[in-house]
Order: C-alpha cells, then structure tokens, then sequence
C-alpha cells in the first residue's frame, strides 16, 4: 500500500524480517509485522467474507477458499512493489529490496529520482499494475464462472475488486503513497526543487492521515469497531511515514557535500589474512561480537570476512581453513575512498552484503570502514543537531569515537 522511496531505508533502516526469495536481483523480504496481518486477512475471509457471501460450503472448504485469496492477495502486493522496482531499475535506480510489511509494501530505492518525470513514471506504475491485476483476476473470474463453483470463482471476484480498491487508495494524493508520489513529482516540475515537492506531498500525506483518523473514529462510534481501529492504525502509520519521507529528504540532501572520511569508523579492529578461522571465531567474533572485520597484511587491506563466510566451511574444517581461503577481497564494489562523496558511496553501501565498505587510500592502506550502523548514527545525531530550516552542510560530528566496531 505505500511506498518508501528513501536512501535511508536502503542503506540502514527497516531491513529487518525474513528474506524470501530474488528477483532480477531485488530482495523481497517479510517484515515481521506481515504475519499479524496475513493472520487477520486469513480468519476475516474464512469466517467472515466466504461464509457471508458463499454460505453452503463446509468450514473446511472456507478455510481453504481463505488461505488462497490470502496468498494471491500478497502475491498481487508483491508484483506492485516489483513493478515500482522494475521501472526505477530501468531509470537506473538500485532497489536493493522489497519489504512486505504490516499496511503492505515498500520499496526502498537506494537514492531518490534524478527528475520528476522518472518520479512519475515509477510512482504510477503501481496503482496501474493493481488495475492490471484486477481486470486479469475479473477475466479469471468470467471464465471460473461458467464452470467451475461459486467458491471458486469468488476468490477471483474478491481479488479483482480487492486490486481495484489498491489502486484507488494508493493513488490517495499524499506522501507515502503513489498518489502523493505523483503529486510530488507534479510539484517538484512546477516549482523546480524536489524538497519543496516532497513537503507539499508530505502535508497532504498528513492531511490525509489525519482523515483517515477521524473516520476510523466515526466507524467506531458507528459500531464498526474492527473497521474504525484499522482506519486509525493505517492513518497513524501514513502520518508518521509521509513526516519521516521529508525529514529524511532534508538530512540526505544536507549531506552532499559530506565526504566518507567524516562518516567512516576509523581504526577498526582488523585481522591477519594468516589467521584460522577457528581462532577467528574465539578470538574475534567471541570476544568482540562485531560480525565483520578488514583483513589487512602489512599494512595493505586484503579484503573483508565476515561471519558468514563461515556458513561456506564445515566447523571441522575451521582450524586448518585460514582467512585468506574464505574473505571477500578488496575490491570496487567494496571499497571507497576517503574524499568520495558520502552520497556516491551509499549506492554501493544499500547493495553491500555485509553492510560494510572498506575505506582504503591510494597508498592501498585501510583508512577506515564505512558501515550501515555507522551511517545510522551519524544520520541520528545530525537529525538531533540540525534544524531543517538551517542544516549546515558537512558539518563534523564531534566526539565520535576513533576506534570503533567493524
């Protein structure tokens, strides 16, 4: 239902859950919450929508009728979500991921846009592959009917209506929905600056919380307490989202000028490329509990292991199986250099699979490391030291440590 268009995400934020599967590259992941709602869906249609509309079947057979329309309902989430994905791929966006999570779907692109006809495109293409779906889904249902029974034909009837009823919602003009993706990108070709965009479709977005707040109140008072708690959990989630989607916007930007230096741990504990794994395990990941670390020899960066590189021997083999053997060498999709810019290194931080970028100077020596955890921090503490009215650009963080986890 919404979607998250934010560098943050990609490179720290929200990414955990379950991985399922990938696609064309993507990860699609389940956000724990995802089982609550996969949960409701599934008693609401089998003791409530089947047995409501298609009465005269067994229990067992609404229990089943439930279980599958849940499943394509998801399954049609995550064709929105891959359609956002595979249009801002073509644009030459990353998009590291897919969560599915409590109100739906989020794609976290790992930067924003570069101009608001792309915006457009790659926010429209959702509601219209949910209307895609649903008029495949009425087609199904149009032939179902002819020969196949009631039961069977309504879980293509719901879905169609259901796809529908997404598509229509998602083009809701306020921020964090495609809708308000729209309107953003509308706003950001009138007045020239995708900021000013982002606060007015971020407004809307908290206007249109707020509606949807008050009409959950007004269906509780009505009776329909189920339908009105719902209304105000999703108007709840869509105002915090559609503030966080702009305050996120304004601390990304206030970081162009930023270089990795600035962000990047410095002396972080490294390891002997001679060094077994079996004393890797005890002395290192045991004793420090960091789950990476660069693998440096004299004085040069060989390359970075982590714990799961472990997963690739069999413990029998870790004390005659050495660092060396198993670590992932330096190479340019993994490391950066001091003076890149912070922004060109978060490309290739959302797409690091140990969440790490090894900082090494020309000299070939490691000057630091970059890392998902490190970014977060340093995002928080600027959150708290700058106004959005007067970010002061590349500013240095005082009092970060100097020697810190990998």
């Amino acid at each position: 239902m919404a979607d998250g268009a934010r560098a943050a995400d990609a490179v720290g934020f929200g990414t955990g859950g379950l991985s399922l599967f990938r696609v064309g590259g993507i990860e699609v992941r389940l956000d724990y919450s995802w089982f609550l709602i996969f949960l409701l869906v599934l008693f609401g249609l089998a003791t409530g929508y089947f047995p409501r509309f298609h009465p005269g079947y067994s229990t067992a057979a609404h229990w089943a009728a439930a279980a599958v329309t849940t499943l394509l309902l998801f399954a049609s989430i995550v064709l929105h979500e891959l359609s956002h994905a595979w249009t801002a791929q073509a644009a030459g966006i990353p998009i590291p991921r897919i969560t599915l999570f409590l109100f739906g779907g989020v794609s976290q692109m790992a930067e924003e846009p570069g101009d608001p006809r792309t915006e457009l495109r790659v926010a429209a293409v959702g509601p219209l592959t949910s209307f895609g779906l649903a008029f495949v889904f009425w087609g199904v249902h149009l032939v179902l009917d002819a020969f196949a029974s009631p039961l069977v034909s309504g879980i293509a009837l719901y879905l169609a209506w259901i796809n529908v009823a997404l598509g229509v919602f998602n083009l809701l003009p306020g921020l964090p929905l495609d809708g308000g993706r729209v309107l953003r990108a509308l706003a950001w070709r009138r007045t020239g600056s995708l900021r000013r965009g982002t606060r007015i479709a971020s407004r809307a977005g908290r206007g249109i919380a707020v509606g949807l707040m008050i009409l959950g109140g007004l269906e509780i008072f009505a009776g329909a307490l189920v339908g009105g708690v719902w209304l105000i959990l999703i108007g709840l989630f869509l105002r915090g989202t559609a503030e966080a989607g702009y305050q996120n916007l304004v601390i990304l930007q206030s970081l162009e000028d930023v270089e990795v230096s600035e962000v990047a741990i410095r002396e972080p504990v490294t390891v002997s490329p001679m060094l077994t794994l079996q004393a890797l395990v005890d002395d290192y990941f045991l004793a420090l509990g960091y789950r990476a670390y660069p693998v440096v020899e004299d004085s040069t960066v060989k390359g970075l292991i982590s714990i799961d590189a472990l997963r690739e021997v069999h413990a029998d083999a870790w004390r005659s199986t050495l660092v060396s053997e198993v670590m992932t060498p330096v190479s340019e999709a993994n490391e950066v250099t001091p003076d890149e810019p912070l922004s060109q290194a978060l490309k290739r931080l959302a797409g690091a699979p140990t969440g790490r970028l090894i900082v090494r100077d020309p000299n070939g020596r490691l000057a630091g490391l970059l890392t998902k955890e490190g970014l977060a921090r340093f995002l928080e503490i600027r959150r708290v030291l700058e106004s959005d009215s007067a970010a002061q650009v590349g500013r240095p963080v005082p009092g970060r440590s100097h020697r810190a986890a990998a």
